[in-house]
């Protein structure tokens, strides 16, 4: 937690004092975002903007290893980004309506391109980094297009940016993720259908969560609902939440979360309707859950990402959930996003249940 406030300090330190690039980020936001033409690109999409020989050096090896780091939690070896590496001079239109872009900048490179990258630093903020070794990165947005992020990462050397890379992969990693997450959120469409499913789940549990259009009502009881999209073809997408009334902070043990979660599996989802000894179950055999410690709509939570199948083994993929406790009512919420796609990526999609478990919000009266 400290190094993230040290973090936040620095990055407020130097919004007065960024680099040209971040300027128009700034002029781009004074102008109404609205006149500006939409982010392009797909979701998880990066674009770097460097030395392209440096991609393949000492450099670009620690960038890799920050946004090719493996996302957590699935059962086959994915990306958490998927990149495009450009020389500054390829920097043309296309390129600069990108969704997610990323700057990298050195003082000690001698090439042309880097001369460029250099050359849109104001000299107060490249004396900055020589002298505030602490400083490695600033954001903006909407710099040409609605929507975009931009992060910029810089150092006196080579050596210097490396040294940051290695120990912050994860914040970095974070700043997309969460404007990923954001974006999904933002986008998720409801249908007439939806929104009465929506509806009706608020009044039955007095909770809401935005229900996206086509997807289904599959089953409810007491403590308990499940929502699904099941297309003829392509991936399956699976939202549920249960509760119970909440009794004590073990219940936030990993083992306990995974325990809950099997129970919650064999009493409501089913392989097959037809078989209720076909029922869902957590991966721990081959692969165990990842778990974090996060804040929630304002509530501490426990993250589980990981692997499920049925306890017969007719099918599996892949899920992420939260546990958390609503204390004006007492209840130990668990909801979960979980994916049927057989072997196929499912970074993408774990992204979109991720993101619709973000409208999640419990109603201060719910029934009773």
């Amino acid at each position: 937690m400290k190094k993230l406030l040290f973090l936040a300090m620095i990055l407020l330190s130097i919004s007065s004092c960024g680099s040209k690039s971040e300027q128009e980020g700034e002029e781009s936001k004074k102008m109404n975002p609205n006149l500006l033409p939409d982010a392009t690109g797909q979701s998880g999409e990066l674009v770097i903007v460097m030395n392209k020989e440096k991609w393949e050096g000492p450099l670009g090896e620690a960038l890799k290893e920050v946004f090719h780091a493996s996302v957590p939690g699935l059962s086959r070896t994915e990306p958490s980004f998927t990149t495009r590496v450009i020389e500054p001079f390829q920097y043309n239109r296309i390129f600069q309506l990108s969704r997610n872009v990323v700057y990298i900048t050195t003082l000690d490179g001698t090439t042309p391109a880097d001369k460029y990258l250099q050359g849109i630093l104001p000299d107060s903020f490249k004396e900055r980094i020589q002298n505030e070794p602490e400083l490695f990165m600033n954001t903006s947005e909407n710099q040409y297009a609605k929507g975009q992020k931009i992060l910029n990462l810089f150092g006196k050397t080579d050596q210097d940016l490396i040294n940051h890379l290695k120990e912050n992969g994860a914040i970095i990693r974070n700043y997309f993720n969460m404007a990923e997450r954001e974006r999904l959120a933002t986008d998720i469409r409801a249908s007439v259908d939806s929104r009465a499913i929506s509806d009706r789940i608020k009044d039955m549990f007095g909770y809401y969560i935005k229900i996206p259009v086509g997807f289904e009502l599959a089953t409810t009881s007491d403590d308990f609902m499940w929502s699904r999209f099941l297309p003829a073809r392509g991936p399956s997408k699976n939202i549920f939440v249960y509760f119970k009334d909440y009794e004590s902070q073990d219940e936030f043990t990993h083992e306990n979360v995974i325990k809950l979660r099997n129970e919650v599996g064999r009493k409501y989802i089913y392989g097959d309707p037809e078989n209720r000894e076909s029922y869902m179950i957590t991966e721990t055999e081959f692969m165990r859950p990842v778990f974090r410690d996060i804040t929630f709509d304002g509530k501490y939570t426990v993250e589980m990402r990981g692997a499920w199948k049925t306890n017969n083994y007719s099918v599996g993929g892949t899920f992420i959930s939260y546990t958390f406790v609503d204390e004006k009512t007492n209840r130990l919420y668990y909801i979960e996003g979980f994916i049927i796609h057989p072997n196929e990526e499912h970074r993408e999609l774990i992204r979109q249940m991720e993101s619709i478990l973000t409208t999640f919000r419990a109603v201060d009266n719910p029934p009773s």
